[in-house]
């Protein structure tokens, strides 16, 4: 059984092998074509606009996040001057 299975995979790739090679190398070559087309043609074809638009800042959420901010700080500083017990020691 697989001896008749090889044979005919072997005759099958005999006769068409030229045929898969070059639907392999086709696909290959679409690939290449859309990866091309999408990470440099169309990074190269944008035009760098500047935007100007004023960005306005909550002060509520400002200040919120200031106080994140040092409380996060805060609890790194608390961290870092604590005492640990070493177990190695």
């Amino acid at each position: 059984m697989k001896e008749t299975l090889l044979k005919k995979t072997y005759n099958f790739l005999k006769k068409y092998y030229l045929y898969i090679i070059a639907i392999l190398f086709i696909v290959l070559v679409c690939i290449n074509f859309f990866v091309y087309y999408k990470y440099i043609y169309l990074l190269t074809d944008v035009e760098m606009g500047i935007i100007n638009d004023e960005v306005k800042i909550d002060q509520e959420t400002l200040q919120n996040v200031l106080d994140n901010i040092i409380l996060r700080e805060n609890n790194l500083d608390r961290v870092r001057t604590n005492k640990y017990f070493d177990p190695f020691n």
